[in-house]
């Protein structure tokens, strides 16, 4: 993760000893089974009427 995220320091940039990857922080089985289960709750919370666990702005 950057300080100032998506930009990239040009520090950075061009180095041979680097490797930049995209958001791979919650690229584990415990998250993404934790970031499903939220899912299935916001869509129960949507079905019966009730607010969801999850803020959403569309």
């Amino acid at each position: 993760m950057f300080v100032d995220e998506p930009h990239v320091p040009k520090s950075l940039l061009g180095r041979d000893n680097v490797v930049l990857t995209p958001h791979i922080g919650s690229a584990t089985e415990e998250t993404r089974a934790q970031m499903a289960a939220i899912v299935i709750e916001n869509l129960k919370a949507f079905e019966d009427g009730k607010p969801y666990i999850t803020k959403v702005d569309l």
